[in-house]
C-alpha cells in the first residue's frame, strides 16, 4: 500500500495490442503483471486494443468484450484489482480511438462483471498524476495523429496509418505489414512477393487501391475535409470541459495542441510524398514513359529516363524511409515541449514500440512487441522510476 503523504504508485504499460492476431500469452502476461502489483494504479497507455483491425462499422462494445475475455486470467486479474479499490486508467491511442465511445466503458465493466462505480476510467488524451504527464504519444506522429484528440474519427477522417490498416491490411489479410511503417516501395514489393507468393499480386493491388484513394481524399476539396473541419470544431467545444476535468488552464491545453504537428492526412502533398508516389512516378516515367517515347525520339527517351533515375536516386539517398526513427525523435522533442508547457517533472509516452529515456522523459515501449514479451513497462512512485 502507498504510505500516507507519499506519491501514488503507478504501473504503466503501453501498446498491449489485444487483438485477433495477438498471441493469448500477451493477455496472460498482463494478468500476471497486474496480480503482482496490488496497490498500484494501472495505467494502460494507449493501443490497449487493436480495434483498427476490425471491419468498419463493427459495434465497439462487442469488440471490447470479446478481446478482454479472450482468456480467463486477464478479466480475473483486472476484476480483482478494481474490486480492491485500485484505479485502472485507460488512455486512448491511435489503434483504439473507439474507446472514446461511452459504450466502451460500459462494455469493459460488463465483461468484468463490475458496476459503474468501479474505479475504471477512460481518458481521451492524457492524464497527470502529480508531476507526471502520461500520454500515448500518437498526437506527435503526423501519420497517426487525429484531427483532434478529444474527438473520435469517422470513416474518411482516420489518420493515414489507421486508414491503411482498415483499407489495406484488413481486406488483404497482409498482417505481415501491420507494424511495418518504415517500409519503402521496393522493400514492400519484395516482402509481398516473399511472404505471400501467389497472393502477392492481389496484396500489391489492394495496397495501391487504398493508397491512391487515400491520397485523393487528402485534397482540400474532398468530402472528408469538411468532416475534419467539423471534428476540429467539436474538439474545440470540448476543450474547456477537458481542461476543467484535468485541472489545467484552458490556454495551456490549447498550447499543447499547437505544439502538435499537422496530421499527414490533412494535406494532399504530404500524403502523396509519405506514400512514396513521387518515387513510384519516377519509376513509371523512367521505364514505361521512356519506352513509349523511344520510337519518337531516342534522345528524349534517354533524357526522361535519366531525369527520373536521378530524382529517384537522390530521393533514396537523402532519406530511404520517410518513417524510420522519425516518431522516436518527434516524441522526444514533444516530451520536452510538454515538460516546458506543463512543468511536469516526467513525461511518459508509448506509441513507438521502442523503450527510450532522456532527462524528464521515459517511453515504456510495447508490452506486446518489446524485446521480451511482457517485459516493457514502468513502475513509478511520483516521478521516480522503480525497479521492475
Amino acid at each position: 500500500m502507498t504510505r500516507a503523504g507519499s506519491p501514488p504508485l503507478l504501473l504503466v504499460a503501453s501498446d498491449v495490442h489485444l487483438g485477433p492476431h495477438t498471441p493469448k500469452r500477451v493477455d496472460e502476461a498482463l494478468a500476471r503483471l497486474v496480480a503482482r502489483h496490488p496497490g498500484h494504479e494501472l495505467v494502460l497507455n494507449g493501443d490497449i486494443f487493436d480495434l483498427s483491425l476490425a471491419p468498419r462499422g463493427e459495434p465497439v462494445a462487442g469488440l471490447i468484450h470479446d478481446l478482454i475475455t479472450r482468456t480467463d486470467e486477464l478479466p480475473q486479474a483486472l476484476r480483482a484489482h478494481l474490486s480492491a479499490g485500485n484505479q485502472v486508467s485507460l488512455v486512448v491511442g491511435n489503434h483504439d480511438a473507439e474507446l472514446l465511445s461511452p459504450a466502451s466503458r460500459e462494455a469493459l465493466l460488463s465483461a468484468l462483471s463490475l458496476t459503474r462505480d468501479a474505479p475504471l476510467e477512460v481518458h481521451p488524451w492524457f492524464i497527470q498524476r502529480g508531476a507526471v504527464h502520461i500520454e500515448h504519444g500518437h498526437l506527435y506522429d503526423p501519420d497517426n495523429a487525429p484531427t483532434h484528440p478529444l474527438v473520435s474519427w469517422q470513416p474518411g477522417t482516420e489518420p493515414l496509418g489507421i486508414a491503411l490498416t482498415r483499407r489495406f491490411l484488413v481486406p488483404s489479410g497482409a498482417t505481415y505489414f501491420a507494424h511495418a511503417h518504415q517500409t519503402t516501395p521496393l522493400k514492400g514489393l519484395l516482402d509481398a512477393l516473399r511472404q505471400y507468393r501467389g497472393r502477392a499480386p492481389r496484396v500489391i493491388y489492394q495496397y495501391f487501391h487504398a493508397a491512391i484513394n487515400l491520397t485523393l481524399e487528402a485534397r482540400s476539396s474532398a468530402p472528408g475535409a469538411r468532416q475534419m473541419r467539423r471534428e476540429r470544431d467539436l474538439g474545440a467545444e470540448r476543450l474547456l470541459a477537458f481542461a476543467e476535468r484535468a485541472g489545467l488552464d484552458h490556454a495551456l491545453i490549447e498550447e499543447l495542441l499547437l505544439q502538435a504537428p499537422a496530421p499527414t492526412h490533412h494535406d494532399f502533398t504530404r500524403t502523396f510524398m509519405r506514400l512514396y508516389f513521387d518515387r513510384v512516378l519516377s519509376v513509371v516515367l523512367g521505364g514505361l514513359g521512356a519506352a513509349l517515347l523511344l520510337p519518337l525520339s531516342r534522345s528524349a527517351a534517354l533524357g526522361l529516363a535519366g531525369v527520373a533515375t536521378a530524382y529517384l536516386a537522390q530521393s533514396v539517398l537523402r532519406q530511404g524511409s520517410r518513417y524510420h526513427d522519425g516518431p522516436r525523435a518527434r516524441l522526444r522533442a514533444a516530451a520536452a515541449d510538454v515538460q516546458r508547457a506543463t512543468n511536469a517533472e516526467l513525461v511518459v509516452f508509448g506509441h513507438t514500440h521502442h523503450e527510450d529515456a532522456a532527462p524528464g522523459y521515459l517511453n515504456s515501449g510495447s508490452f506486446a512487441f518489446g524485446p521480451r514479451l511482457g517485459a516493457s513497462y514502468l513502475r513509478l512512485r511520483g516521478d521516480q522510476r522503480l525497479a521492475t
